[in-house]
This record gives C-alpha cells, structure tokens and sequence, in this order.
C-alpha cells in the first residue's frame, strides 16, 4: 500500500486523513474486517495539484517507489512480521 496522511489540499479536506491505496487486487472486497498497516518508509510531501490527472501520476510513482523499497532484504521480513498474524 501507499498511504497518504495529510490535509490533501487538492481536495481542500478541512481535516487530517489517512487515505490508503491497497496496490494488492483482491478477489473479493473485506469490507468489515480489521486491516493492519505498517508505515516503513516517506516517499514524498503532500502537495496541492494544477490537476487529478497529476494527482494520479505522482500516486503511480509512489506506487513504483514503494513496490521497489519493500524488494530490499531490510523491508522483506515486514510480510511474515507477527503484527501480521497475531
């Protein structure tokens, strides 16, 4: 996943928010079940858009740079972490 955490100006939230981006396509939804995040890392400032379209390009290349971080020996035994399974 990617995660934004801030006011994310380009939709003039007036509060802080969480909105994460689950990149795993699931076969069904898990609507009602706990989900269990673990921030690992910061790929960028929040920033304000000229437009979605930008928005989304830069939410493709933190999907690239997050794919490529947890590839890393230090970021690999995250997935079997007990936090996961507990």
């Amino acid at each position: 996943m990617v995660m934004s955490l801030g006011w994310n100006p380009f939709y003039k939230n007036q509060r802080m928010t969480a909105e994460i981006h689950i990149m795993h396509n699931f076969h069904a939804d898990f609507y009602g079940y706990q989900l269990k995040t673990l921030v690992l890392g910061y790929i960028r400032p929040e920033l304000d858009y000229i437009s979605r379209e930008a928005l989304i390009d830069d939410i493709e290349t933190d999907k690239r740079v997050a794919i490529n971080s947890i590839a890393r020996p230090g970021y690999e035994k995250y997935a079997f972490d007990p936090f996961f399974t507990a």
